[in-house]
């Protein structure tokens, strides 16, 4: 069985220009190059949506890190357990070659219907139920998405710390 550990988290709105790096525990950061890839040839986002970019710090040993995104958005909640029917599409802008993320999405929420305890109404992130990605980390390449306006995105860190494959028995 294969452990993850959470090396970073991040969890706010991101906009179409860049993200700031935080500072984060675990791998060390190296100087950041110049050669940013340009958000430019990325086509503008519909009415009703906004793109979202990612720009990961340069780290060392890269190639051991993975990044989790989390879709979602921030609602008020009770003690159920709750999730946003969606689907993230991938798409390859055309003469590039690069990859970015389309969240489709009604904004209807799903959830158990348990009995709560008086005042147990707070404000959390809900995420789109199936929508979540695992990715390799590459801070030479931005992460770009098109979500609808009242929609996020959030990401992980993580490095793995144990590989293996399974055996048939």
């Amino acid at each position: 069985m294969s452990a993850l550990k959470l090396i970073s988290t991040t969890a706010f709105l991101l906009t179409t220009s860049t993200l700031l790096p935080t500072a984060m525990a675990g791998s060390p950061t190296v100087p950041a190059s110049n050669s940013e890839v340009s958000i430019k040839p990325f086509p503008k986002p519909h009415a009703g949506d906004k793109r979202l970019v990612i720009r990961l710090p340069a780290r060392t040993n890269e190639n051991a890190l993975l990044v989790r995104v989390t879709p979602g958005k921030l609602s008020q909640v009770d003690c159920n357990n709750q999730a946003y029917a969606g689907t993230l599409e991938t798409k390859t802008l055309q003469g590039w070659g690069y990859n970015f993320y389309v969240l489709r999405t009604q904004g209807h929420a799903m959830s158990t219907m348990m009995a709560c305890p008086p005042n147990s109404l707070r404000t959390a992130f809900v995420p789109v139920a199936g929508a979540e990605q695992t990715l390799s980390y590459n801070s030479r390449m931005p992460l770009i998405y098109y979500v609808p306006k009242d929609f996020n995105i959030q990401y992980e860190v993580f490095v793995p710390q144990q590989r293996g494959t399974a055996k048939p028995e």
